[in-house]
């Protein structure tokens, strides 16, 4: 039993931190340029784009609303740790990112640390600079605590629709900023960087870095799925033929719209395409009349010529349909 437990510790202490990333990463959009879990100074790093960085220890609580035992020796660890990245790269932030309600552990400033919180020092009452300030003086290069903040997000119990209530209202606050209309998109967002963006950047290796391009290009995969498609473009396929072609070549559909330059050329034909129709019909006729001017990019070996034809038509579509989709993601995240 007590192997089962502090395996299932370990696995909720991975599954906090890649949330916390995502929070983290949603509350500098507009800044960070990249970001990395288990890099060479903290469990995440956030480079910004002027070359400093944000560093962070995940501090995960199990029963976080009613265990407070460990929270002062985690918030020990955590200015440790952080003091020691900071030696060592230019950081304007050290955080320590935790579910506890009060990482603290005092009633003085539980009440600061409701749902969620972002704390800097300099706003904590005296009691709380008090303690922070007993663990500097035991580190021989101690941060600077003006930059030290104590970030606080609900996460708890096993029923995924609590757990992820707070990371997932952040999503949905940060589509609705994007003025995005697209059903579901927050539900599917968020897993796709708990369960592939993310996690993949929680690998060993220092040099992988997530890029805000690379992660946001999510928002545009989901955006341009074909089952998204309208009607007045469905109606020039055969339904089987539609269906097999994005059921089929799914991953291939993927591979095209999750890379960044074909997006640009497909955009910018698109925009030196010469037509007398309406615009709603102008993006239809283009997919429907210029597909052969992509075979060389989504030539598909050993496919029907119809097949072929289909899905480069359908991918058209799909990029050009969601041009201003694109544009809001752009300029909502400071791409």
């Amino acid at each position: 039993m007590a192997k089962d437990r502090r395996a299932n510790a370990v696995l909720f202490g991975f599954d906090f931190q890649v949330n916390a990333a995502v929070v983290l990463m949603l509350e500098n959009v507009m800044d960070f340029e990249t970001i990395k879990l288990e890099g060479n100074y903290e469990d995440i790093e956030l480079q910004l784009t002027n070359g400093e960085h944000i560093l962070a220890q995940a501090k995960a609580v199990e029963k976080s609303s009613i265990d407070f035992k460990n929270v002062r020796k985690n918030l020990k660890n955590a200015l440790i740790s952080l003091s020691e990245g900071a030696s060592k790269v230019n950081a304007n932030q050290l955080i320590l990112i935790t579910n506890s309600p009060n990482p603290l552990n005092e009633a003085t400033s539980k009440s600061l640390f409701y749902g969620n919180a972002h704390r800097e020092y300099s706003t904590l009452p005296p009691s709380s600079q008090a303690i922070i300030n007993n663990y500097l003086s035991d580190i021989s290069n101690p941060l600077d605590p003006e930059k030290f903040v104590i970030k606080v997000f609900p996460f708890e119990t096993d029923n995924e629709r609590e757990r992820y209530k707070a990371v997932k209202g952040m999503v949905d606050d940060f589509i609705g900023d994007l003025d995005l209309n697209i059903s579901g998109l927050g539900k599917k967002l968020l897993l796709m960087w708990q369960n592939d963006v993310f996690q993949n950047g929680t690998k060993k290796d220092a040099t992988i870095k997530l890029s805000k391009k690379d992660i946001m290009w999510s928002i545009i995969v989901i955006a341009t799925e074909p089952s998204i498609c309208d009607d007045k473009f469905t109606e020039y396929f055969d339904t089987a033929l539609y269906n097999e072609i994005t059921h089929q070549y799914r991953d291939i559909i993927d591979s095209c719209c999750e890379r960044f330059e074909f997006f640009i050329k497909v955009l910018h034909d698109y925009n030196n395409y010469n037509s007398t129709k309406k615009q709603s019909e102008r993006c239809i006729d283009f997919a429907l009349t210029q597909w052969n001017n992509y075979i060389d990019e989504l030539k598909i070996e050993n496919a029907a010529e119809e097949v072929q034809k289909g899905l480069i038509q359908i991918v058209l579509y799909s990029i050009i349909r969601n041009r201003i989709t694109i544009d809001k993601v752009k300029k909502g995240v400071n791409l």
